[in-house]
């Protein structure tokens, strides 16, 4: 390992990260048809990894570019992102006097990893994170909140991933970026030799194509579809969610896959438990910190403390429960143990407050009494919770913590798998360039984020750094294939005419002000809604009673009415696999709006 990363480090081999705009070398003109719309480099995806390579690319220089984002906002799969950097040698290490060097993390990555994280991939990300780090305290974005060894984070408590889209975007609209919202990318456009040349797209306006010098794909990766994780190996984990972005339905992998892309890494999965019905994610912190799980026979099954590669031995062994469920059952003590731990003000705003305040938290003054709450044998679950010392399970900290359980008030919540993310996906290098089934890179074709394959391994232990640092990488390399191809181009308006213009006046914008009632057909029946209208439009869509499976509304809630108001359109796409509750939203809208 210290061998490969001194040779990347005399080798420069940091991708083109040292400036590459540079003159154009007139070599090769690229060729492009009159008729399409021309862009230098078109990003596909608005995440933190296509965010990050639109920015850099706007810094090296290059004017004539546009980010395709299949939603009507921005973000991905990066807003749910609750871990920060991996990262050393950042200022904000020195200044706390924490060490790591950049050896010792690559080989946490790949341990972590299990073996599958490409060596050099993970080099790339520890060498370049300070350097996305400094990047983004010089927009004013401080990541000085370390926790655990290395985990760099924002130092107001804002989430990271939301932080970094937040960031990233504010850049965007600084810099006059162009995102097109709504606008699915749905084919990569190659010539004869293979080499890429453009996309086409199905956007507001319709169909058409965008030729272009390079194409870097960010669209994540395919968490939110259940046939390609059946098709590569997980049928149990097809139809089981966490918080992923709905949008991440493997479309890059997809389009990169018909052009002959190789993949990497396509079987692996990582899951986490979640806490039902609103699939967040229980953090390590919460079950580390003596958190019994209980099943519903009333018995523990299995040793809840968790480190980062172990997280999938928890969520197999809930998955062999009855209904692949269990109860995390904790007292008012292991509360305010966890709720004083270095993460407090990060847990309590976005995780237990959130649960706690919304009603799903079983709370009882006896365990006899939490039984019944939970519907569990009362015997079996009293039994279990008086041997927690004895019963061989093996969860240091819940012997060590057992006696407090003596000691009521008690809580329970339901717990059950969900998928977080997919960790295969496209095979690419250093560069981040995309390489075929033979290993060599596929011209004018670039990734970054979830969409590559052979970055985290079987964990995500990279964190926000394989989006940040492969956008940038994939930025900066593809404006020097351009450049050495005829040079970057200035961006000029194109008319793609106004197809569906009068479909959208239809249901945007000129609404009257004033707050309205109406009902429309869910999957499990009505759902009533209350939509506010101020200065004309739409500013709040409040569901007022609603029946939907919970796992499945939460789409629904969380992406489509944050959809609906950010485009004034009540036309815009369902979510995908909570289509039904979408359309109820839908139909309860257009009534309160007598649309």
């Amino acid at each position: 390992m210290k061998k490969l990363l001194a040779a990347m480090l005399s080798a420069g081999m940091v991708m083109g990260l040292a400036g590459c705009a540079g003159q154009p070398s007139n070599t090769e003109a690229t060729t492009q048809t009159a008729n399409n719309e021309q862009f230098d480099i078109v990003i596909v995806g608005a995440g933190g990894a296509g965010l990050s390579a639109a920015v850099e690319a706007k810094e090296q220089g290059a004017d004539n570019i546009v980010v395709l984002e299949k939603m009507s906002f921005a973000g991905g799969s990066t807003t749910m992102a609750f871990g920060g950097f991996n990262c050393t040698d950042s200022r904000f290490m020195d200044e706390q006097g924490r060490e790591e060097d950049v050896i010792q993390l690559v080989d946490r990555i790949v341990k972590n990893g299990k073996g599958y994280a490409d060596p050099d991939m993970a080099a790339v990300v520890a060498m370049e994170t300070p350097n996305v780090i400094a990047w983004l305290d010089g927009f004013g974005s401080e990541w000085g909140l370390i926790r655990y060894s290395d985990l760099h984070c924002p130092t107001d408590g804002t989430i990271p991933g939301v932080e970094l889209v937040k960031v990233l975007k504010e850049q965007c609209e600084k810099q006059g970026i162009e995102i097109r919202y709504n606008t699915p990318a749905t084919e990569l456009v190659a010539d004869e030799s293979g080499r890429v040349t453009g996309v086409k797209v199905n956007g507001p306006e319709g169909e058409y194509t965008i030729d272009a010098g390079a194409v870097i794909l960010a669209t994540g990766g395919f968490e939110s579809n259940p046939a390609m994780i059946a098709e590569y190996g997980n049928p149990s984990l097809a139809n089981i969610h966490l918080a992923p972005s709905q949008g991440n339905m493997g479309d890059g992998i997809n389009m990169a896959l018909a052009l002959g892309a190789g993949l990497r890494n396509m079987e692996l999965i990582q899951l986490s438990c979640a806490v039902a019905p609103f699939s967040i994610q229980m953090q390590m912190p919460i079950k580390n910190n003596g958190v019994v799980f209980i099943n519903k026979e009333g018995k523990r099954f299995t040793n809840e403390f968790s480190e980062a590669s172990s997280d999938r031995r928890i969520t197999d062994d809930i998955l062999a429960q009855t209904d692949a469920e269990c109860f995390a059952v904790y007292n008012d003590t292991i509360y305010q143990d966890f709720m004083a731990i270095e993460e407090k003000d990060f847990f309590d705003e976005y995780r237990m407050n959130g649960i706690d305040n919304s009603g799903t938290v079983l709370k009882a003054d006896t365990l006899e009494e939490l039984a019944e709450l939970m519907g569990v044998d009362v015997a079996a679950f009293t039994e279990t919770m008086a041997n927690l010392k004895t019963d061989g399970i093996g969860n240091e900290k819940v012997v060590e913590l057992a006696g407090t359980y003596k000691e009521g008030p008690y809580y329970a919540v339901v717990v059950t798998p969900g998928v977080m993310d997919t960790l295969g996906g496209l095979d690419a290098d250093t560069s981040a360039r995309v390489l075929n089934t033979e290993g060599k890179p596929i011209k004018g074709l670039y990734a970054a984020g979830e969409v590559i394959g052979n970055t985290q391994g079987a964990y995500y232990s990279v964190g926000l750094g394989e989006a940040a640092v492969f956008g940038r990488i994939a930025a900066r390399n593809a404006i020097e294939y351009i450049t050495d191809r005829g040079g970057l181009t200035e961006h000029v308006p194109f008319e793609r005419g106004e197809a569906n213009k009068e479909e959208t006046e239809a249901v945007k914008g000129n609404f009257t002000d004033g707050t309205y009632t109406g009902e429309g057909k869910g999957n499990n029946g009505p759902i009533k809604v209350e939509v506010v209208v101020k200065d004309g439009s739409i500013t709040e869509i409040n569901v007022l009673e609603q029946a939907e499976t919970p796992n499945i509304y939460a789409g629904a809630e969380e992406q489509f009415i944050p959809s609906l108001i950010q485009s004034q359109n009540v036309d815009v796409d369902a979510v995908s696999g909570a289509t039904n509750s979408c359309n109820g939203i839908r139909e309860a809208v257009k009534a309160a709006l007598g649309l």
